[in-house]
């Protein structure tokens, strides 16, 4: 059986622009779904030994955070314990970086615009390069993805169509693939993952995955385009784990799970108490933690998976909200009720866990210190116009800043 243990909060890391929504701190609040905001969302992401790192392209940095402890981060530094890179085509420097994995002693970014492959030591130190822009042995057009394996690093070289193949030292080993929408013919390679020996690569465009061994030889293939059980639309990303592959399908807003050969298991989502999925684009996974990188919410949520993976269309358990919450809300926003009816509801969402607070005891300060765009977002929430998760936050918010006691 699938067990996702959803953590008592999501982790929000924050790269550059977007705007002070509800929860977050201050500001304007939250708005209704229409309103929307332009931000330079998370890129890639890759996960090794108590770190996420991240890459922006609109940032042009790489970024190193601690996930240690759960928690909600909404600082915008709070975590962060590794950060390089500037824009240029200097060493060290980066123009639309894409992709980044991570060894035991070295990051590897795929420096998209620059058209080559940049290795740095665990500090951020720049260690070598290799690559330049063309389409023969060892050149790239868009280096999208970054593997290490085996000692060997794997590139996907989006616009040649192709995989090519590298020592530790950068240089040119062997490639395959050639242009097309056939069995083993690339279109656009995106994302890609190595597992035991295979070669998994997303392809968005053609809304499959393709499965390769390590000589480049096709083996077989899944998915078409759709928003059934094991279709795809627009997938992003790929990582494979204990047996299981897990497929970002943008397109369609969720994580689908297939066994080994490609068979559509289940799929990863989140309850009440979290984020739903907004376009996921990239998927890391270590010390059994998944990391989901949401591209317009511009956070990464994090997950926790157990050993035991196999039965098919299992969901997380989903708590709902009871109406009468949800009527209170709304009273409370035009004034009918008192905060202290309306803490009843805090209260009970507290009890029965769709809040997470590590104590339920909670008293209401005067309405004066409320924010009023939280009362707002509960006229809105009552009306359905804003989600579960966006009035949830919202009375997160007045827990952390001690306008709600717990």
């Amino acid at each position: 059986m699938l067990s996702l243990i959803i953590l008592p909060y999501q982790s929000a890391f924050g790269w550059g622009g977007g705007g002070g929504g509800g929860g977050g701190g201050g500001g304007g609040g939250m708005t209704p779904k229409s309103s929307a905001t332009t931000i330079f969302f998370p890129y890639t992401i890759a996960a090794s030994d108590g770190q996420i790192f991240v890459v922006v392209p609109g940032d042009t940095k790489v970024k190193g955070y601690q996930y240690s402890s759960p928690g909600i981060i909404y600082d915008r530094n709070g975590n962060l314990v590794t950060e390089f890179g500037s824009l240029g085509a200097k060493d060290g420097q980066f123009q639309k970086p894409k992709g980044i994995d991570v060894s035991e002693d070295k990051i590897f970014v795929a420096d998209s615009s620059n058209y080559r492959i940049q290795v740095f030591d665990l500090d951020g130190n720049f260690l070598l390069k290799f690559g330049s822009k063309g389409s023969g042995n060892g050149q790239f057009d868009c280096p999208q993805d970054i593997k290490f394996y085996k000692n060997q690093i794997y590139v996907v070289d989006s616009d040649n169509h192709r995989i090519q193949i590298f020592d530790i030292d950068g240089n040119f080993i062997a490639k395959f693939g050639s242009e097309g929408k056939g069995d083993g013919e690339l279109k656009k390679p995106y994302k890609f993952d190595i597992y035991d020996d295979k070669i998994f690569i997303v392809e968005p465009f053609v809304s499959r995955v393709q499965v390769f061994d390590l000589a480049g030889n096709f083996l077989f293939n899944f998915g078409s385009e759709g928003s059934d059980n094991g279709e795809l639309k627009y997938p992003q990303d790929i990582v494979v784990w204990k047996e299981k592959i897990f497929v970002t399908d943008l397109g369609n807003n969720r994580i689908q799970i297939f066994d080994i050969d490609g068979n559509f298991v289940t799929m990863l989502s989140s309850n009440v108490t979290h984020e739903k999925f907004e376009r996921p684009h990239s998927i890391a996974i270590s010390d059994n933690k998944i990391f989901v990188a949401d591209s317009p919410v511009y956070h990464v949520q994090i997950f926790e998976a157990s050993d035991t993976l196999g039965q098919k269309n299992v969901q997380p358990e989903e708590t709902s909200i009871p109406d009468w919450i949800k009527n209170n809300a709304g009273w409370w926003a035009e004034d009918q009720i008192g905060d202290s009816d309306f803490v009843k509801g805090i209260e009970y969402m507290i009890q029965k866990g769709i809040i997470k607070i590590e104590k339920v005891q909670t008293t209401a300060e005067s309405s004066d210190g409320i924010p009023p765009w939280i009362k707002n977002n509960a006229g809105w929430w009552s009306k359905g116009l804003i989600s579960d998760n966006e009035f949830i936050k919202g009375i997160e918010y007045l827990v952390k800043s001690k306008i709600i006691k717990v």
